[in-house]
């Protein structure tokens, strides 16, 4: 609750028509933020320092689920002894920290690049379930920092992409798009769809003009026109 509202007043001010305001609170955030301790506990940020990548999973129980997974889990640890690093979250504290780090990861980039005076870009892909790799870039699309996060099990990826000034952000993104779908058997995009940036497969367009022949639902997605019964 007290996430959602600071959201809500963060918000509130980007939204004023006032120079600077667009900006203002990841600006005092970035600067702000290393005063106050960490969401994470220092156990868990120990972990993820020493380690490439980290999952953050909640389990329930539904007719003996919880059991075999827990069965199947140990064995993974003790088959991957030396890789594997577990934490149990028991605290009220510590579970309502990596709940909050779930979803405060993605504005925290944002954050950081207002901070940092550098340009962001975000995507989303899918890749195929026995590609766990990261895409990768070529020597003349390098970022300054790459944030990579995912959806347990079903192979989404989330990238955040910080590029110095004067990068054009719109290429090197097509290029990462080039790199997916055709380098990696993927999609990019994924989960959040090819809004009117990306230009979807002429066989996506055809069944959207199929379902919204008068182009008044979405007008203008995924590379079609954005008039009238699809007017050119």
């Amino acid at each position: 609750p007290i996430v959602s509202r600071m959201w809500g007043v963060k918000l509130w001010i980007e939204a004023l028509d006032i120079r600077g305001a667009y900006t203002f609170v990841d600006k005092l955030l970035y600067f702000v933020n290393p005063i106050f301790p960490a969401v994470l506990s220092r156990r868990i940020m120990d972990m993820g320092r020493s380690k490439d990548h980290h999952v953050a999973i909640t389990i329930g129980d539904y007719e003996g689920s919880l059991d075999r997974f827990e069965q199947r889990f140990a064995k993974f640890c003790a088959d991957n002894k030396d890789k594997v690093d577990v934490h149990e979250c028991t605290t009220k504290l510590e579970k309502a920290g990596v709940t909050s780090f779930r979803f405060v990861a993605a504005p925290a980039f944002r954050t950081y690049c207002v901070g940092t005076g550098l340009q962001g870009i975000s995507v989303d892909y899918a890749l195929p379930k026995n590609h766990g790799e990261e895409p990768i870039l070529p020597p003349t699309n390098q970022p300054v920092k790459r944030l990579r996060y995912s959806h347990f099990a079903c192979n989404v990826v989330h990238e955040d992409l910080a590029y110095e000034q004067g990068v054009d952000t719109h290429e090197a993104k097509m290029e990462l798009k080039g790199i997916v779908d055709h380098d990696c058997k993927g999609k990019l995009p994924a989960e959040h769809g090819h809004g009117t940036e990306y230009k979807a497969p002429k066989e996506t367009q055809k069944r959207w003009q199929k379902m919204d022949p008068l182009n008044v639902m979405n007008p203008g997605v995924g590379g079609l026109s954005s008039k009238y019964r699809y007017q050119q």
